[in-house]
């Protein structure tokens, strides 16, 4: 075995980062294969309250460095700033960049983006001679890859999508800050050792120690345990255990991969360290499983997980359809009870975040093929029922979920 490894993680407290820390403190793929992870996260993040894996005996160390925001200063104050806030940051071997920062114009979006990655990793790959492989994946609006162009007003492909339909025309290419940022690492890499790749995925499906608006699999969670709280109290507007899915009848059956943060997370710690079938500069995609699943499907396995019966959507007339965010919005009561009396505390998510926002984008197929991952030798897959669970399983360790009375 090579000497281990030393992990560098841009944007650790997001959806994606959390779960590459959590992967390597927990020894994936094996002992000894890393003997330290950093974690850069702007927002304050501790050992507490990232709820990690326990530093011990055996497992990589873990440092965590909050306070770096990429949208400020230059590369050359940023390179001061990881000098010191990471002495040993000559020792990186990998790069994992999850940085990123939200904005409604992609020409905006893409000139911050562009400047917090010239920034950021410009300045931690000239300050690690031994860097191998870094890997990047930005996390897209509403945790939907946009980069087979799903969000253009006239789509360019049709799914299943393959790694090869990644030229959306113009201007979008031009805009988009994924082809920016990508033509960016082709030229930082030039007359360099290391290499990269980009992974893309569907919907993430995960846990997030920081509130996070694009986040399904929260927003469900938020839904779910007010409703149970209230179900298991009689209440009226919480009598029945069959919860329609809140979307149009005719959406609810279109397919897609669930992009699970632990499927995620294995896969790009599976290429950084086998650069040698990875290749330089290349797209990959990822997901829970090949077999892609529709929205009833999944209701009914999230719902299940609470002690409920998820069912097909029906008409916003009909008295039993019911709208998280006015559910929500009606019910404060119930999340200060939550948090009083079971020590439950939902995270902060806004009510236009809630669960419908995320029933725009599934009305039409948009599940990719794994072909080209699966030729790299990686096939684990997850299914349904288990991915949903460790995510929701994780809220509930952390308190911000309630799966019912226990007695």
């Amino acid at each position: 075995m090579s000497a281990p490894h030393h992990a560098l993680v841009f944007g650790a407290s997001g959806i994606l980062g959390w779960s590459v820390v959590n992967q390597i403190l927990k020894n994936y793929p094996e002992r000894g294969v890393f003997h330290k992870v950093t974690a850069l996260s702007n927002r304050p993040l501790s050992e507490e309250n990232a709820f990690w894996p326990l530093s011990g005996p055996g497992k990589p160390v873990l440092s965590i460095v909050d306070g770096i925001d990429l949208t400020l200063g230059t590369m050359d104050h940023m390179k001061e700033t990881l000098r010191l806030r990471v002495p040993d940051i000559g020792s990186v071997t990998h790069i994992y960049y999850f940085a990123y920062l939200s904005h409604p114009d992609f020409p905006t979006e893409s000139h911050i983006n562009l400047g917090m990655l010239q920034r950021g990793f410009a300045a931690a790959e000239s300050l690690a001679p031994n860097l191998h492989m870094p890997f990047y994946r930005l996390a897209p609006r509403l945790a939907l890859d946009i980069g087979y162009g799903i969000h253009l007003p006239q789509r360019p492909f049709q799914a299943p999508f393959t790694e090869e339909m990644s030229d959306v025309h113009q201007p979008w290419h031009d805009e988009l800050f994924y082809y920016v940022l990508h033509a960016e690492l082709d030229k930082l890499q030039k007359g360099k050792s290391w290499k990269f790749a980009e992974v893309r995925c569907g919907p993430v499906v995960g846990f997030v120690p920081h509130k996070n608006p694009y986040n399904l699999a929260g927003a469900c969670v938020n839904f779910l345990s007010v409703y149970k709280f209230l179900h298991e109290q009689g209440h009226p507007d919480a009598k029945s255990e069959k919860i329609p899915w809140p979307a149009a009848p005719e959406d609810c059956d279109t397919l897609f991969n669930d992009g699970g943060q632990d499927i995620f997370a294995e896969f790009s710690i599976y290429l950084c360290l086998h650069p040698e079938i990875a290749g330089n500069s290349e797209v990959y995609n990822i997901g829970d499983a090949s077999e892609p699943a529709s929205m009833s499907d999944r209701w009914r396995v999230i719902c299940s997980l609470f002690g409920l019966q998820g069912v097909p959507p029906v008409e916003k007339s009909d008295p039993a359809f019911v709208l998280p965010s006015k559910f929500l919005h009606d019910h404060p009561e119930a999340v200060n009870q939550l948090k009083e009396e079971q020590g439950v505390t939902l995270q902060e998510i806004a009510l236009e975040d809630t669960i419908e926002v995320f029933t725009d984008w599934i009305n039409f197929d948009h599940h990719f093929s794994f072909t080209k991952t699966r030729k790299t030798g990686f096939d684990h897959e997850l299914s349904l029922e288990d991915s949903w669970r460790m995510v929701f399983d994780r809220y509930h360790q952390a308190k911000h979920c309630y799966y019912g009375r226990t007695d």
